[in-house]
């Protein structure tokens, strides 16, 4: 009934919004015009260096009488005047000028159009995914303005989890690929490590993005993995330097006329700060991170990296807590890759994907439950329909424009659905109720998982020191030989050691 009414109250939107432009264009041109007037427009740049020329064209400007020639006069906002339908202008000081263009004909008719430019000394390329710190960027640009520094922000907000966001700001680098040619000086305010990561993935493709740039790395992060981490980039950007310092770095950077003032300037504020000109070297204590460092110059995607080195440490808690906590995990597979799903989806919409999926297969269990059918093609059957869902959840997402829905990957769904199997069979031989509990102590599980593997020190760590990988063999092998009682079984038994107590 619902679906009948939705798509009744299309059909009639549609037909009214068709009816609607059929009408317009049948009234006469007068009417449909509101305003057919002299309109004066600007074309030009809103951000010019000082003492660099700047065009300023009036060309597009609309004169409804084309026999009748106009009359076009500027005030550039530096006191200065000029007549004409193109001109050429610099400004000698920094600062924001407000460019007035008045344009009129012969019949003393005319319209007035202003046009804002801001005129810096220097400017840096600021990349950034950081939407925490939103409000500390936002006065970041505005107190440059005031020393007449421009900050050239390239950034990606709002992404489901920073797998995604990783994907979106190199995308974005790689649509802005001159403007980051021209940078000399480049400042990485991202997300753990994914600044450096995502510089050595742009120099992939075209050489030359940042050699002989200054790139200034701003984290909470550990200074040495990251130092580690900065010369596997070194090698692979080739810059004259990369510094690693803190967020209070951002407001003498805005005041330092140059990088060498910015140091000494740290020097005194006691910032800290680290150094990176020079590669990493390989050795006995950091032959992985040579090896990792040479897969991210090859061009191997960082995200690839990272999810292959969190697997351990994943795999690792889901053995935690099967074996010490006592919660159900259904072996070691299905947690982990709900958990990689989750860091590909984004927690909200891994959840809400994961939800939908089990409900639909469990809906459809319970209506083939009525035809006697063999396991096999019953079981394909549910998981058609399992994929049909998924269709209409990014039909969904397409039509209800929600970008993280229709951006999110398709194959962490895909890999979700494959658990409906599993969930059925439980509800065959333990019965729905059993079945949930087990399904919910899986999820729990892996988002247990999910938030130890986006801990973005942990994450930093092992990218700048996956040597640590071995160190997970070792508590695996710790656990294996774990014969205590697990954490469950103290809360499942404690009648019975109340009991023994009182004896």
């Amino acid at each position: 009934m619902f679906t009948k009414r939705f798509f009744s109250l299309a059909l009639l939107s549609v037909l009214v919004f068709s009816g609607s432009l059929a009408f317009a264009q049948d009234l006469p041109e007068e009417i449909v015009l509101e305003e057919n007037t002299l309109t004066a427009v600007i074309d030009a740049d809103r951000v010019v260096m000082v003492g660099r020329s700047i065009i300023f064209d009036a060309s597009d400007t609309f004169n409804p009488e084309e026999d009748k020639d106009l009359t076009y006069e500027w005030h550039l906002g530096d006191g200065n005047r000029q007549q004409g339908v193109e001109i050429v202008h610099s400004y000698g000081e920094p600062g924001e000028y407000q460019v007035t263009l008045v344009v009129r004909n012969i019949d003393g008719e005319q319209d007035t159009i202003t046009h804002e430019v801001f005129v810096y000394e220097r400017t840096f390329l600021l990349i950034t995914d950081n939407s925490e710190e939103s409000e500390k960027l936002t006065s970041l640009v505005d107190y440059a303005k005031q020393q007449g520094v421009f900050v050239n922000l390239i950034g990606s907000f709002g992404e489901a989890s920073e797998f995604l966001s990783e994907e979106a700001l190199l995308q974005q680098l790689q649509e802005s690929s001159n403007t980051i040619k021209q940078a000399n000086t480049v400042v990485l305010w991202t997300v753990g490590s994914s600044g450096l990561t995502i510089l050595s993935q742009l120099s992939q493709g075209e050489e030359g993005f940042f050699n002989g740039a200054d790139i200034i790395v701003i984290s909470k992060q550990n200074l040495a993995n990251l130092q580690n981490i900065a010369q596997g980039t070194f090698r692979t950007v080739n810059p004259r330097q990369i510094v690693i310092t803190r967020q209070e770095a951002l407001w003498p950077l805005v005041d330092a006329a140059t990088v060498s003032d910015f140091l000494a300037d740290l020097e005194l504020r006691g910032v800290t700060y680290r150094i990176v000109d020079s590669p990493v070297n390989i050795g006995v204590a950091n032959f992985m991170s040579y090896f990792v460092n040479y897969m991210l110059e090859k061009g191997v995607p960082s995200n690839s990296l990272k999810l292959v080195l969190m697997l351990p440490v994943i795999i690792m808690m889901v053995a935690f807590l099967k074996q010490v906590v006592g919660l159900e995990t259904l072996g070691v597979y299905i947690p982990s890759i709900l958990a990689l799903s989750f860091i590909a989806l984004g927690l909200k919409f891994g959840l809400f994907i994961l939800f939908v999926i089990l409900f639909f297969g469990t809906l459809s269990r319970l209506i083939l439950k009525r035809y006697r059918l063999l396991y096999i093609p019953r079981m394909a059957i549910v998981l058609t329909i399992t994929s049909i869902v998924i269709l209409v959840m990014l039909l969904m997402g397409a039509f209800l424009n929600v970008t993280q829905m229709v951006s999110i990957s398709i194959f962490p769904m895909l890999i979700m659905s494959t658990l409906v199997e599993r969930f059925i069979s439980i509800q065959t031989g333990k019965g729905l109720k059993s079945a949930l509990i087990i399904i919910f102590e899986v999820t729990l599980v892996a988002v247990i998982c999910y938030f130890v593997a986006e801990w973005s020190s942990l994450k930093t760590l092992m990218l700048g020191h996956p040597e640590l990988i071995f160190a997970c063999l070792a508590f695996n092998v710790v656990l294996g030989r774990w014969a205590g009682l697990r954490v469950m079984e103290y809360f499942r038994f404690r009648e019975i050691f109340r009991y023994s107590e009182e004896e």
